[in-house]
């Protein structure tokens, strides 16, 4: 059972959202699944945005990544090094400017 979950927004470059999702699922998923075993499945999400503060932009895309581990500091570590490793392949796709992360604990 997941100990707690990353969760990750994140927005396509404009008119580019399916090929940032085909990337998404196919190859960064895979790749993230591979380089950190102790996250365990990951979900994807299409969001609506219902409300937000004047000048905020939201975001188009949430993943919920199920981490079975106490502490996330190693996970994370691993992510780095395979991305130092050049063992993820990127996309440019993405808006990386965007990217927002939260690690989620049961409460």
């Amino acid at each position: 059972m997941a100990q707690g979950q990353l969760v990750v927004f994140s927005n396509a470059v404009a008119g580019r959202e399916e090929e940032f999702n085909t990337w998404y699922s196919d190859v960064h998923v895979p790749e993230v699944l591979k380089a950190a075993p102790q996250i365990k499945s990951a979900k994807r999400f299409s969001l609506n945005t219902i409300a937000v503060q004047d000048g905020v932009k939201g975001w188009q895309f949430m993943t919920i990544y199920d981490i079975d581990a106490a502490d996330l500091q190693p996970v994370m570590e691993s992510m780095g090094a395979a991305m130092a490793n050049g063992e993820f392949n990127m996309s440019d796709s993405g808006d990386l400017s965007t990217i927002t992360m939260f690690y989620a604990n049961p409460v």
